[in-house]
């Protein structure tokens, strides 16, 4: 005969009441130290849209007034980015204190120039000084706007889990390793060319009426409506 059925009938039902409340917050508390690792790389390593800085530098030498046709076109293609995804002005920063501080300052009515006639508002462009502090005597013109960019905010491990001992937690229920995913997201975050696509799809681009103008010609008249590619083309050939 065992301890409890020797009890009264109440002391029994709020024992057994105690022991079952005992062992929820057992199972409750495996829950909350399971869980602090999340199993979806997603969730470990999310992308976060914040607000950033983008920029652009060019080096003027002291004796040289102009930009280069490299430089003109590194200026006129950082205006196509500030058309799409600038949120802010366009800030020309100029060196100061420097060997090619008059060169710079010179060469800024030409760069203003170019960006207004690549699209930027010339009530968007603002223009100050810096003081470097590199160590050389030169300094670099700094093109710099604020842009909507991902990133990441978690870094990635340098060296790997082993996921085989006995010790391990992840191992032993055949979870993936902490580090599994980040590189991944760090890249996706880096090469995105629009952040708000990984938050919502842009709208559908209409459809090809002409392409399908004539699949549906082809289909009222019998015709087989697939396209036929020709395949005597061979890999030999190409260049030749």
């Amino acid at each position: 005969m065992s301890v409890i059925s020797v009890l009264p009938s109440r002391v029994r039902a709020a024992l057994l009441i105690g022991l079952g409340s005992f062992a929820l917050v057992g199972c409750q508390t495996d829950r909350i130290v399971t869980g602090t690792v999340p199993s979806d790389y997603r969730d470990r390593h999310p992308i976060q849209v914040n607000e950033g800085t983008r920029s652009v530098q060019m080096f003027v030498g002291s004796g040289r007034l102009g930009l280069t046709p490299e430089q003109r076109a590194l200026a006129g293609g950082f205006a196509s980015q500030w058309r799409r995804h600038g949120s802010g002005p366009m800030t020309i920063e100029l060196p100061a204190n420097v060997a090619n501080e008059v060169s710079s300052s010179r060469t800024v009515r030409e760069l203003r120039s170019l960006l207004v006639s690549s699209g930027v508002h010339p009530r968007a462009i603002q223009i100050q000084a810096y003081q470097s502090d590199s160590p050389s005597n030169v300094a670099p013109i700094r093109l710099t706007f604020a842009a909507i960019t991902a990133q990441v905010a978690s870094r990635c491990h340098a060296g790997q889990e082993n996921l085989g001992t006995s010790q391990n937690f992840e191992g032993q229920q055949n979870y993936s390793m902490r580090n599994f995913g980040c590189a991944t997201q760090h890249n996706l975050a880096a090469q995105v060319a629009n952040p708000e696509d990984l938050v919502q799809p842009r709208a559908e681009q209409p459809s090809y009426a002409a392409r399908r103008k004539t699949v549906i010609e082809k289909y009222r008249q019998g015709q087989d409506p697939s396209t036929n590619y020709p395949n005597s083309a061979k890999a030999s050939s190409i260049g030749q």
